[in-house]
């Protein structure tokens, strides 16, 4: 029985009731099976090829542009700053908002479809206003996944099981993008066959929207949340059919950890109420901070700095970024099967510590096999602090905003893409590397990880609706 809230409905722009939350508790009841895999996997591949648009200028910029004087390295730091930051933020939000209004499905759909379209002319334009547009259209798609397909993911599975398939699948996703995608195609095609690179990227894109529409369920989750509880109750009774196959005998619902707050509409700026303002700040800080050092103020220049100040090919360092790459799947498989008997917020904490310390150690040597290790470790770092931060923010916020909380916060937190990636090309350029290796390691990464793990939820083995309440 749906019952009102007093005063809610004004505040949120429509109807406002508490129901019991029957989708939610019977989803969370499902045991692992292969249907949650063919869900997270499927999710996880669409998030890799539109993730492959993300940043494209980093893997171009070396090697086609700077040899062809296409740009300064100031207009290149402009140019990543836009594609890494005021890109995602205006797509994770815009797409996130509409991942509560139209559905996940829909929006995951959409994404996929932008990233296919906007990274091919890459291949083609060399006008640097052209350039910009590009970077700024190119990533939208991208910005999308990241505001929704761990919510997704999340919404599919109960908590017994869903840390462990979600990061199972995040392996998968890891190692087709930053192994297979951004390492040895590049390593191949770079910068002899660069423009077939980029028709790949924008074909696989093209290929995962119509496999999302054709095997993608809607999450019930959201249908319940927007009183649409027939089309959830039939998605549900489809899921079920497919788990009895392998487990006959499904335990009971409990409703009791179950309520959900369902609303017609929720306002832009929801994730700023009083219940949620002092977790979306928080979070806002950790990701400007964690985007501009660990993630992109790291990534956008160590390509660089093994080219100009270490001396390394094309070949070596794409080589070089495979290995790591899958190093990082490895640590990350092994985060996914032993992991969630630790908070997620420490194992952030630890990512953030291997990566300062791996960066240390590259610039502290210069014999190649010890910069091969500290690279490695500090690539591993990134890949633990990234992945765990992408799993745990979703789950702070409830259903009815859970795309746009996540979009705020992940989005907005890409203005630290923004700021962090042309101060951290200022400071490439008068001092690197020390200077640089200083900004990415304390403000950009031990910072950020001690905030999370000082003031951030505990999320082991609760339901969503436990932990947004």
């Amino acid at each position: 029985m749906a019952q009102d809230m007093p005063g809610t409905g004004a505040a949120a722009g429509g109807t406002t009731a508490v129901i019991p939350g029957e989708m939610a508790a019977r989803v969370d009841r499902l045991p692992m099976s292969r249907m949650a895999w063919e869900i997270a996997l499927l999710v996880q591949v669409g998030w890799a090829c539109a993730a492959s648009a993300d940043g494209i200028s980093a893997r171009l910029y070396p090697f086609i542009w700077l040899p062809r004087h296409v740009m300064t390295s100031f207009e290149y730091s402009v140019l990543y700053a836009l594609e890494t930051g005021i890109s995602i933020l205006i797509g994770g939000y815009a797409i996130g908002w509409l991942a509560d209004r139209i559905g996940r499905r829909k929006a995951l759909i959409l994404s996929s479809v932008l990233a296919g379209v906007f990274i091919w002319p890459f291949g083609y334009v060399t006008s640097y206003p052209a350039l910009v547009a590009l970077s700024i259209a190119d990533t939208l798609g991208f910005a999308g996944y990241l505001a929704v397909n761990v919510v997704y993911m999340s919404e599919m599975m109960g908590p017994a099981v869903r840390s462990k398939v979600i990061m199972g699948a995040q392996v998968l996703a890891i190692f087709l993008l930053a192994v297979v995608l951004a390492s040895l195609i590049p390593h191949y095609w770079i910068p002899g066959q660069y423009r077939r690179y980029l028709w790949l990227l924008a074909g696989l894109n093209i290929v995962v929207a119509l496999v999302l529409f054709w095997r993608m369920p809607e999450s019930p989750r959201w249908l319940e949340a927007r009183e649409r509880r027939d089309q959830a109750r039939a998605i549900v009774e489809r899921m079920e059919a497919r788990v009895i196959k392998r487990h006959p005998v499904l335990p009971e619902p409990d409703l009791t950890p179950h309520q959900v707050v369902a609303e017609e509409k929720t306002r832009w700026f929801a994730p700023f109420g009083r219940q949620y303002v002092v977790v979306t700040v928080l979070l806002l800080v950790v990701m400007v901070l964690g985007y501009g050092g660990i993630v992109y103020g790291s990534v956008g220049y160590r390509f660089l700095f093994l080219a100009e100040s270490r001396h390394y090919s094309a070949g070596f360092i794409f080589a070089l970024a495979a290995w790591a790459a899958a190093a990082s799947a490895a640590v990350y498989l092994l985060n996914a099967l032993f992991g969630q008997r630790v908070e997620r917020k420490y194992t952030q904490l630890a990512g953030a510590i291997m990566f300062a310390g791996g960066w240390w150690g590259v610039y502290a040597t210069h014999n190649t096999p010890a910069l091969v290790t500290f690279f490695v470790v500090s690539t591993v770092g990134t890949t633990l602090w990234q992945f765990s931060m992408w799993v745990y923010i979703p789950g702070n916020y409830p259903t009815r905003m859970r795309s746009l909380g996540t979009g705020w916060t992940d989005g907005v937190g890409h203005l630290g893409a923004w700021g962090g990636v042309l101060l951290s090309g200022v400071v490439f350029t008068a001092a690197a590397p020390l200077g640089w290796i200083l900004l990415i390691t304390i403000p950009g990464a031990l910072l950020p990880a001690s905030m999370v793990a000082i003031f951030g939820k505990r999320q082991r083995r609760r339901t969503l609706e436990e932990l947004a309440r």
